[in-house]
């Protein structure tokens, strides 16, 4: 099998055969209408020494004259041989018998060819193509009149044809020169083109070029980062494979497409009017976490386009839930262990002091939070780092004679979660940690919190009730404003940081207090309305 061309040979083997097309098709159609316009100037000749004769009072005379008038025929015989292109000159009588003709042996005899007839019977000048006594001729006709207007002969100037294929011979070879010289002069300017556009290139040939588009193209798919640059104007330049993916678009943009019909909500205009980059962007697309950089492409001080890098952290996010859920369990064991201690340290002092009774009541009666409770929270709640959560808050809570417990009836399947676990999470601690401490500031006669998590395909619904003093009116008015607390200065970001996430999955908030009786606060997210806002 042959090997494949380098590109450069195909690119100047196409030059070549373009330019030497070009010049055959402007030669053929010059070499065409040359011809015929050659063609019209030997009949336009041969016309005019016919016309001229005709009209001549010494023509008139000679077929007059008895013998032939052979001083006349002297002197046309000079001027038919400075004629160019005048091969045959006859003059002839109404008889057809020549009275001149440039070839002697030919004067007295009949004139040859056959074609006379028209112009002998009042035909108007006319040009024929008939063989006559020295061969193939173009002929030109015109009539002799009498002073009286009657025909007295004719006068045929004519050229041969063989004179007539030599011109053309002549005319070929000068035009075949003539693009052999064309051919080798775009030949010789193709290459200088090559030689010239391979150092614009900086030295690297068009095959080069390829080699090296196509390397990096394999590259640039090959990476798990998706990537996207834009000109000026906003049109695509470049977009791999992993960046396709993430934006689910499987083929590959046509040239020129803007960004926005494939990704309307892309940042790269703004970026581009603005030359200042976005570092560590977080987005969400097709329910996938970006982390993206957003970075203008500056020339001579402007933005001559810009190139976005996408990464995926979805995978990343699972994990570091992963992580969060291992870290909200290793606490809670660690409040386990430390409450556990706690209490074998006063059996060890009742036993020491040999009051063996009080030992026997603080193991019946043990505050410990239940491992039914605990059971609750593992058989409800399947999400590790949402269960090690509220098993934290639970041993926090019993620690500080605060009854916290789960909803016998909540439910939550993780392949139903219309949002990421960390924000759950996130919204979830804030409440119990905001319910705990305010009950454990305050002196009341029962301290509970009941904690609702319902997440289905319909949507999410997470509640906190806690029987608390209340939130005071004049705070619940100003509640989800940063600064504002109840605990004093220096808090009052839990109810801003949950406000700012509902509002960014499309969430709403309910608050149900009253003083010394309790607060509920109530947070639902709809099953297709919990999608972040970029």
């Amino acid at each position: 099998m042959m090997s494949k061309k380098p590109l450069e040979y195909q690119i100047h083997l196409s030059q070549i055969a373009g330019i030497s097309l070009a010049i055959l098709i402007a030669l053929g159609i010059s070499l065409y209408h040359d011809l015929a316009g050659r063609q019209a100037l030997l009949d336009q000749n041969i016309r005019n020494v016919g016309l001229l004769l005709s009209q001549s009072s010494e023509v008139r005379k000679l077929l007059h004259s008895d013998p032939p008038y052979v001083l006349f025929g002297q002197k046309l015989d000079a001027v038919v041989k400075q004629m160019d292109y005048i091969d045959v000159v006859t003059i002839c009588n109404t008889d057809s018998i020549r009275y001149y003709h440039n070839d002697k042996a030919n004067i007295g005899t009949p004139f040859s060819g056959g074609d006379e007839g028209p112009i002998l019977n009042g035909a108007p000048p006319y040009v024929t193509q008939a063989k006559g006594s020295l061969g193939m001729q173009r002929r030109a006709f015109y009539p002799v009149l009498d002073t009286d207007g009657t025909i007295i002969g004719f006068v045929m100037a004519a050229v041969l044809t063989s004179s007539i294929s030599k011109l053309e011979q002549d005319i070929l070879r000068s035009f075949l020169l003539a693009a052999v010289v064309l051919i080798g002069i775009g030949v010789l300017l193709s290459h200088l083109l090559y030689l010239r556009l391979k150092k614009i290139l900086l030295g690297y040939g068009p095959e080069d070029l390829r080699r090296i588009y196509i390397a990096e193209k394999e590259v640039l798919d090959t990476l798990e980062e998706g990537m996207i640059a834009v000109d000026r104007e906003g049109r695509l330049t470049l977009i791999n494979q992993s960046a396709r993916r993430i934006l689910g678009t499987d083929q590959i943009p046509a040239p020129g497409t803007r960004l926005t019909q494939i990704y309307p909500e892309t940042k790269l205009p703004k970026i581009i009017r603005t030359a200042t980059p976005i570092h560590n962007d977080d987005l969400k697309i097709h329910e996938n976490n970006i982390l993206a950089d957003h970075i203008p492409i500056i020339k001579q001080g402007k933005a001559i386009g810009a190139i976005s890098i996408f990464r995926d952290k979805t995978e990343v996010t699972h994990l570091a839930e992963q992580l969060t859920g291992t870290r909200y369990m290793v606490d809670a064991l660690r409040a386990f262990n430390h409450e556990f201690k706690n209490k074998l340290h006063v059996i060890l002092g009742y036993i020491e002091t040999g009051e063996i009774q009080k030992v026997r009541e603080l193991i019946l009666n043990n505050s410990m939070i239940s491992s039914d409770a605990v059971s609750l929270v593992t058989q409800k709640i399947p999400l590790p780092q949402l269960a090690a959560l509220l098993i934290g808050k639970l041993i926090r809570a019993n620690a500080l004679g605060i009854h916290l417990c789960l909803q016998s009836d909540c439910t939550c399947t993780e392949g139903q979660m219309h949002l990421p676990p960390d924000i759950y999470v996130t919204i979830l601690g804030n409440l119990l940690e905001n319910g705990i401490e305010a009950l454990d500031r305050q002196d009341l006669p029962v301290k509970e919190i009941h904690v609702g998590i319902y997440i289905q395909a319909t949507g999410s619904i997470l509640s906190v009730d806690d029987t608390g003093a209340g939130i005071p009116a004049q705070i619940l008015d100003h509640i989800f404003e940063q600064g504002i607390s109840t605990k004093g200065e220096g808090r009052g970001s839990g109810m801003y940081l949950i406000k700012s996430l509902v509002d960014r999955y499309h969430g709403e908030i309910e608050i149900e207090t009253e003083e010394q009786v309790g607060t509920s606060i109530t947070i639902t997210f709809s099953g297709g309305g919990a999608q972040c806002i970029e």
